[in-house]
């Protein structure tokens, strides 16, 4: 890297993390102290990780009372866009402003505008309300994460990182539950009202007991002076960005129906490109020949296999996981004909098993010492076989006791995979690196969860509607396609061969799965080191 621009930051080496603990471990927060920040850091993670799916099994009852039942999937992807597009933002903007004050901006914005989605009047207004929600959203996701790889020393990170795991998982899995009960009162808007006072109590939390700037973060200003905007990289973020809704926005188009070709997907496709290919060459430009602005995306991420190689697994894990989160239970809706409640209880296999294989996976990477690429890659073969096994389940609308092991193999994977990821990031990559890098992890796993639903949902849609349309009437194809609880009111020899195309469907989707945990295998090869957590002391 004799090219790039010169840094004040020591670099990180390659095989420890850039911490001395002998010197610097008194000045890590302990004791009262450090457990009070993390209960409120993971508060507020849980609940702006939650409503990325507490609409899921809401939503008909949102558009019941606000109309515009067509745009209703706009509901969910707006957060999702705002969440998955700005995390590498706030971690740039947190190094220039403090871990403290970037996080406590982010959760003002999350909880003020949660109020808003609770006073939303039309189906529109809860739309643009949620989109700023996810902002705020994505702050507090992108600097929880990362803030505890600096509030406590290396030898406690696998723990720490387990915790994380297990809050972001059981946060998707109750997302469901807990907008499937509140949708049975009818009162949605407490789905974002009771953000307001947990958050609220959140922010007191952090402001009193976070430190004003941890001894080992990066911030050096606490105000917007000229200088301090002047690292911040607008132009990078603004292209970024760009790219991300460009490549979501066309996708989710394509899913809800528009054809590929048409005004409303190709050229949000065809635009991509060009900001990608931009984004990389200003960064390219920021990061080898000039000192300001400070990289969001640094070049060195490009040049290291390493890096390359974790972006695509965290990009292939998130489809995965979003695919199973939202596919799994409405298979058990569409063709075994429970609840919505009742599908979100039994995708607890799959929800229950993603923080437990993380914590398994960061014992695994503690004392015995096993190196994060054997984890990252048994996490991939663990997501095939069950990927596999579940996509050969039989099309009828019995549940096999076994259909929980599949999803047990899956969720375990996702475990594996993510904490593998998340702990090489400060072995992998350079200390002046690891906000952005750890924001990356983030932001490419929620990128890939967003492509990897908007393409599964373009692939089954047609799928469903041409099949269905060929055996059931007109009228009732229409009444199906648009709710699928019709499918009930439907005489039984006809439902059965209705219920057995959403089954197909589903299998459909599931393939494109295998297709993604498969690919995490050579992402693997290409990222691969003998690299260990070292239990320093």
């Amino acid at each position: 890297m004799a090219d790039e621009k010169p840094s004040s930051s020591v670099a990180m080496s390659q095989s420890t993390p850039n911490t001395n603990l002998a010197s610097d471990g008194p000045r890590y927060v302990t004791g009262w102290q450090l457990h009070s920040i993390s209960f409120w850091l993971l508060l507020s993670l849980f609940v702006a990780q939650m409503d990325t799916s507490i609409t899921s099994t809401a939503i008909l009852t949102i558009t019941d009372q606000l109309g515009d039942f067509e745009k209703n999937s706009w509901v969910f992807t707006s957060y999702m866009l705002s969440f998955c597009g700005f995390q590498l933002v706030w971690a740039k903007f947190s190094d220039v402003m403090s871990r403290k004050t970037t996080i406590i901006v982010s959760a003002v914005i999350f909880t003020i505008f949660s109020g808003a989605c609770a006073a939303s009047q039309t189906l529109i207004q809860l739309v643009m309300f949620r989109w700023v929600q996810g902002i705020g959203g994505c702050g507090i996701f992108a600097l929880t994460q990362l803030v505890f790889f600096e509030l406590v020393p290396p030898r406690k990170w696998p723990l720490y990182v387990s915790i994380v795991t297990a809050v972001v998982a059981l946060s998707l899995i109750c997302g469901p539950l807990i907008g499937g009960a509140i949708a049975l009162t009818g009162q949605w808007r407490w789905i974002f009202l009771l953000n307001v006072p947990i958050c609220g109590i959140a922010i007191v939390g952090i402001f009193f007991t976070f430190p004003n700037k941890l001894w080992n973060e990066p911030a050096t200003h606490h105000d917007l002076s000229t200088a301090s905007l002047r690292r911040l990289d607008l132009i990078g973020s603004t292209l970024l960005l760009g790219a991300c809704l460009l490549i979501s926005t066309g996708l989710q188009q394509a899913a809800i129906g528009y054809a590929w070709t048409s005004a409303f997907v190709l050229p949000l496709l065809l635009m991509t490109a060009p900001f990608s290919v931009a984004f990389l060459c200003w960064e390219w430009l920021i990061t080898t020949r000039r000192e300001n602005p400070e990289p969001v995306f640094p070049w060195r991420f490009c040049r290291s296999r390493k890096a390359v190689g974790m972006i695509l697994n965290t990009f292939f894990a998130g489809s995965v996981l979003m695919i199973c989160l939202i596919q799994i239970p409405q298979r058990f809706m569409t063709v075994n004909g429970l609840s919505s409640l009742e599908a979100a209880v039994l995708l607890l296999p799959f929800g229950a098993f993603v923080p437990t294989g993380s914590s398994f996976a960061a014992a695994m990477m503690g004392k015995p010492r096993i190196p994060p690429s054997i984890i990252v890659l048994t996490g991939a073969v663990l997501q095939l076989i069950g990927a596999v096994l579940l996509s050969r389940i039989p099309t009828d609308s019995d549940i096999r006791a076994y259909q929980y092991g599949y999803q047990i193999l899956l969720g375990a994977g996702v475990g594996f995979v993510a904490c593998g990821l998340i702990l090489l990031v400060p072995f992998a990559m350079e200390k002046r690196d690891l906000s952005v890098g750890t924001a990356a992890m983030s932001q490419f796993r929620v990128l890939g969860g967003l492509v990897g639903i908007a393409i599964a949902t373009s692939l089954s849609t047609p799928y469903l509607r041409s099949n269905i349309s060929r055996i059931a009437p007109p009228s009732s194809a229409a009444l199906i396609l648009e709710k699928t609880a019709n499918i009930h009111l439907l005489p039984t020899e006809l439902r059965v061969e209705v219920e057995k195309v959403f089954a197909e469907s589903f299998g459909l989707q599931i393939k494109l799965v295998i297709g993604f945990a498969a690919a995490q295998i050579p992402a693997t090869a290409l990222m691969w080191t003998r690299q260990v957590v070292e239990p320093l002391k």
